[in-house]
C-alpha cells in the first residue's frame, strides 16, 4: 500500500474492526483514552500485525442511540468515514456518559464491556438533554438525546428511548436515570444539578411554573417543535411561623430538600389561604398557590385573627411573619 493512501475502516455487527480492502475482521475491543480519542486494541493471538489502532474524529449519536465517530483526516484514515458502535447508554454522571458494547471473538464467545466518554451534561435551547464530549482542541462534540424525558416520584429525571436491534430485528425500550437535585428558586428557570462541585446539569427554560398541592408544576416547550409538556416536581408545603413558607422536596432514598419562600398571604371568601410567592430577596416569582386553612396549624393566633379581618400578611423567607 502506498504511504499516502488512506485506510478505509468499517465495523461489523459485533463491533469488530473490518478492513474491507483486505476482507479482514480483526478481533479486539474499543477503548476511549484521554481527550476522548477512540482506540481499538487488537486481541491476541491475531493474524494482524497491528496491536492498537488510534481513530480520531467527531462524536455523535444516530437515531438508534448508537455512538458514531465520523473520522477526520488524521492517523492515515479516510476522512468522512462513519464508524457506528452498536450498544446501549447505561449510565450518566456529572462528567461521564457510559456506553455498553458487545463483541464476539473468533471462537464464538460473546463479550460485553464498557467505554466512557468524558464531558458534561446540559440542556439545549429546545430543553432536550445533551452531553458535550470534551476534545483537546476546538468546540466539544454535542450528543443530543432526542427522546422524551420525565420526572419520577423520587424527583429524578428519567430518559426513555426505543432501540431497534438489527441482529434480532426487535425493538427494545431503554431508560436512563439521571441522579441529581433540583433548584426551583428562580423565576422562569428550572435547574437540575447532577454532581455537586461540577457545572454539569440541566437548566430548563420554563414557560409557566405554579405551585400545586402535591408539588410544583411546570410547563415547558420540549423539542424543535416546541410541544408543551407539563412536569410535576413532587413535594409538600408547610408554613413555619419562624421561617416562612417551606416546600419540602423528597429525593432518592430518605433524603429531602427544603426550599424557603416568602409570600404575601390572605384568606379568600372560602377561607382558603392565598399566597403569592417571593424569593429570598423578596422578589415576586409570579407564582400563586391556594392552600386550606389547615396549613396554619401551629401559627400564632394573632396572625390568624389578622387574616380573618382581611389583612394581608407577609411571609418573609427565613424570618417568618410580619404585617
Amino acid at each position: 500500500m502506498p504511504e499516502n493512501e488512506k485506510i478505509t475502516y468499517g465495523i461489523d455487527p459485533y463491533n469488530r474492526i473490518i478492513l474491507p480492502r483486505f476482507r479482514t475482521i480483526i478481533d479486539g475491543e474499543f477503548k476511549v483514552s484521554k481527550n476522548n480519542v477512540l482506540t481499538y486494541r487488537v486481541k491476541k493471538p491475531s493474524s494482524s500485525p497491528l496491536q492498537e489502532l488510534k481513530l480520531s474524529g467527531n462524536w455523535s449519536l444516530d437515531k438508534n442511540h448508537n455512538l458514531v465517530l465520523t473520522l477526520d483526516k488524521e492517523n492515515n484514515q479516510r476522512k468522512g468515514d462513519r464508524l457506528t458502535l452498536e450498544g446501549e447508554i447505561i449510565d450518566a454522571s456529572g462528567n461521564e456518559l457510559v456506553f455498553s458494547l458487545a463483541t464476539k471473538y473468533a471462537g464464538g464467545k460473546t463479550h460485553f464491556y464498557l467505554i466512557r466518554l468524558e464531558g458534561k451534561w446540559q440542556a439545549d435551547r429546545y430543553n432536550r438533554l445533551g452531553f458535550l464530549v470534551t476534545k483537546d482542541s476546538g468546540l466539544p462534540d454535542e450528543l443530543t438525546l432526542t427522546g422524551s424525558w420525565e420526572i419520577n416520584r423520587k424527583n429524578q429525571i428519567i430518559y426513555s428511548y426505543t432501540k431497534s436491534v438489527l441482529k434480532t430485528r426487535t425493538k427494545l425500550t431503554r431508560s436512563l436515570i439521571f441522579k441529581g437535585s433540583w433548584d426551583i428558586s428562580e423565576r422562569n428557570r428550572l435547574s437540575y444539578t447532577l454532581d455537586k462541585g461540577t457545572d454539569s446539569g440541566f437548566a430548563f427554560k420554563v414557560a409557566l411554573g405554579k405551585p400545586a398541592k402535591k408539588g410544583m408544576q411546570y410547563e415547558l416547550g420540549v423539542g424543535r417543535e416546541g410541544a408543551k409538556k407539563r412536569y410535576l416536581i413532587f413535594g409538600s408545603w408547610k408554613i413555619n411561623e419562624r421561617l416562612g413558607l417551606i416546600f419540602e422536596m423528597p429525593g432518592a432514598g430518605q433524603k429531602s430538600r427544603d426550599f424557603v419562600f416568602g409570600a404575601n398571604c390572605r384568606l379568600d371568601k372560602n377561607s382558603n389561604l392565598e399566597l403569592r410567592l417571593k424569593d429570598a430577596r423578596q422578589k415576586d416569582l409570579g407564582m400563586e398557590i391556594k392552600l386550606s386553612r389547615n396549613f396554619l396549624n401551629g401559627v400564632g393566633s394573632e396572625y390568624i385573627e389578622a387574616l380573618k379581618q382581611g389583612e394581608e400578611i407577609s411571609l418573609i423567607a427565613g424570618m417568618g411573619f410580619r404585617w
